[in-house]
């Protein structure tokens, strides 16, 4: 008989205040954290393949989707053993410097139009058991130079049991979280996706697909229930809402600027729903995985209330693999495809897009070499074809100015195509320093080639600014203690 033990009052209560919560909380990647090492007892590299997250392994599968409670082996103190830090900080170099403003500008200064060196953000972590059945990843930024902003910016709050039907293993649960595919654990996703970091120094495309501007700055925050049947299939669906801008002033966290530019951005009116399914499968070295997420939502274009509704789809399809050659080498790869399907009634209405509809397909394909889960070497390559809108892809959210020097496209296309080649290094975490639970570092060196950026290969934005001088070379250095 299938027990529902987790539905109590308790339960109720804590969804209702993180739900609260989470309406505050805009969008960043998260990492592993050394508190769930200090938890669980084990290294970094029992649930990260790569010792410095967030690829998982099937220990760290089964840990997430039983809600992060596992293990006793608290090695501080249980009120501080949830909390972690993380300091983030890197270099860009763009093959030619930004003519036009500068990234940033507060009160700390400006930023450069090429070479930056900055603290891109340091984040407090409370990550890992509530209870016997709850527990939490929630991550709080703080941006004293770029942002200058104080945010929570990923929070998962999950609740999960187990039960047996008719000889099928089930792992079910609820999350409460702020943002689509934060659910998830695969790297096809956008919460997940590799590159785990990206340069907010450098140019980059007018478009990108529907999910990932969505995280960037429509507050979202919602539910869904999901279900592992014998480690094989899983099952998600829920929905996702945006809050309004009167609501973020009154909790104090709208400010000017602070809400995504991009083409796609907007907040959901009303609710969203969202589904994810897929299947993997191990046999021996191999395990394989080929899945479908997606969300369907009418969007308000740059929040303008009042003026109407986009209805947009979003549809992915992914596939992940991952092969252990011996104990010191793994093999991966990963693919996805996007499509997005947008009615762009209400921003054609405000002249922030020519057309009535737009589609954007998009495709991302990464392979990984790891060497004793300490060297990463990948190279990727994503591309992005959609329909031509000389608005969409140059009004900045204010009306056609014409086009935009260096951001723009001259011919109103999107079409993009790029190559990444990435090497990582992560010294710690697995077990033999003396520095494990307690710290972990990843040093990346990260570098975008493109071939094609905003629908040219030369002069896109008709300022006489070529795709290959937006190539952009990226290091950073992530520490968590």
């Amino acid at each position: 008989m299938l027990k529902l033990t987790f539905i109590n009052k308790w339960v109720a209560l804590v969804y209702r205040i993180v739900l609260i919560v989470l309406f505050t909380s805009p969008f960043q990647h998260a990492q592993a954290t050394t508190s769930f090492a200090r938890q669980t007892g084990e290294p970094c590299t029992a649930c990260h393949m790569q010792a410095y997250g967030p690829w998982l392994t099937q220990y760290g599968q089964k840990f997430k989707l039983d809600g992060y409670v596992a293990g006793h082996a608290n090695k501080l103190p249980d009120v501080i053993n949830p909390l972690a830090v993380e300091v983030v900080g890197s270099v860009t170099n763009t093959q030619k410097k930004n003519g036009g403003d500068p990234y940033y500008a507060n009160s700390t200064g400006h930023s450069n139009p090429n070479n930056n060196v900055v603290t891109d953000w340091a984040a407090v972590y409370y990550t890992g058991r509530i209870t016997d059945k709850i527990g939490s990843y929630l991550q709080m930024n703080i941006s004293p130079q770029t942002g200058q902003s104080v945010s929570l910016a990923m929070a998962d709050i999950r609740v999960a049991d187990h039960a047996t039907i008719q000889g099928n293993e089930i792992t079910y649960g609820l999350t409460v979280n702020n943002s689509p595919t934060m659910s998830d654990f695969w790297m096809t996703t956008p919460a997940w996706m590799y590159p785990y970091t990206q340069s907010s120094m450098t140019i980059h495309p007018a478009a990108q697909p529907w999910l990932q501007a969505l995280m960037e700055g429509a507050n979202t925050a919602g539910s869904t229930a999901y279900m592992m049947i014998n480690n094989h299939l899983y099952l998600e669906a829920g929905g996702y809402t945006s809050q309004s801008k009167e609501m973020a002033n009154g909790l104090g966290v709208w400010k000017n600027g602070s809400q995504c530019t991009e083409p796609q951005c907007g907040l959901i009116d009303g609710g969203a729903p969202y589904w994810r399914m897929f299947l993997q499968h191990s046999v021996g070295a191999h395990t394989m995985m080929i899945g479908t997420y997606g969300m369907a939502a009418n969007v308000i274009p740059y929040y303008n209330m009042g003026m109407g509704s986009n209805y947009y789809v979003e549809y992915n399809a992914d596939a992940n693999y991952s092969y252990m050659m011996d104990d010191s080498n793994m093999l991966m790869a990963m693919v996805k495809y996007t499509h997005d399907s947008m009615n762009m009634g209400a921003s054609q209405v405000q002249e922030f897009s020519s057309n009535n509809s737009n589609y954007l397909d998009s495709v991302m394909m990464m392979g990984m070499w790891t060497y004793k889960q300490t060297y990463n070497l990948t190279v990727g390559w994503n591309y992005m074809k959609g329909s031509s809108d000389m608005h969409l892809y140059n009004g900045a959210g204010d009306g056609f100015n014409g086009v935009q020097a260096i951001s723009g496209s001259a011919n109103g296309s999107p079409n993009t195509n790029s190559f990444l080649f990435e090497a990582d290094y992560v010294p710690f975490g697995k077990g033999s320093f003396a520095a494990d639970p307690y710290l972990n570092v990843r040093l990346s060196l990260q570098y975008w080639a493109y071939t094609q950026f905003n629908g040219a290969t030369t002069n896109y934005d008709g300022a006489g600014r070529n795709a290959s001088d937006n190539n952009t070379l990226y290091f950073v250095g992530n520490m968590m203690f």
